[in-house]
């Protein structure tokens, strides 16, 4: 899997977008890789903790023109806890359960006509309730994502995709 990412970003302008609720458990994987990638935007790579509205950020990534927009966060695909898959965006049901309120599939949709590639880093959550914490095996999976995408930024496996605006979200 981890030759399937390195050869879907090398050479291309990705954006990276970690998508959760940091206070649901697992579900803030996304947002919590995001945090600990932020040291590598600017040089290599556009990174977004977009939380639980991606939808804010749209602006941003139109203006970015990554090639690749890629969405890290928990999906409940039937795989062990801390698993993870890469997979198109479009290939999300419409209806998948999420914290989130406007769907990634849509928000893809939009990039997608756009021109930008999009694509799903989706990670088994064990437990997203209120309050709890984020479980072992998910924790040990955003490690091993983490040195995997720093190394191949590192590496300069992909290209930064540059933000115009320079903001934060639409406004």
């Amino acid at each position: 899997m981890t030759a399937k990412l390195s050869d879907l970003l090398k050479g291309k302008k990705v954006a990276i977008v970690g998508v959760g609720n940091r206070l649901r458990g697992d579900d803030g994987v996304g947002s919590v890789i995001a945090e600990r990638l932020k040291s590598l935007e600017g040089e290599q790579a556009l990174i977004i903790d977009a939380e639980t509205v991606p939808e804010n950020f749209l602006g941003v990534l139109l203006d970015a023109k990554p090639e690749i927009a890629l969405f890290v966060d928990a999906v409940d695909f039937g795989g062990g806890y801390g698993e993870w898959v890469l997979v198109p965006l479009s290939a999300l049901a419409d209806k998948i359960p999420s914290t989130h309120t406007v769907s990634l599939k849509l928000l893809g949709q939009i990039l997608e006509n756009n021109g930008i590639e999009c694509w799903l880093l989706a990670i088994q959550p064990s437990q997203i309730g209120v309050g709890a914490p984020m479980s072992e095996a998910v924790s040990s999976t955003a490690c091993q994502l983490v040195e995997i995408l720093t190394h191949l930024v590192e590496r300069k496996g992909f290209q930064p995709a540059e933000t115009l605006g320079g903001g934060v979200g639409d406004e």
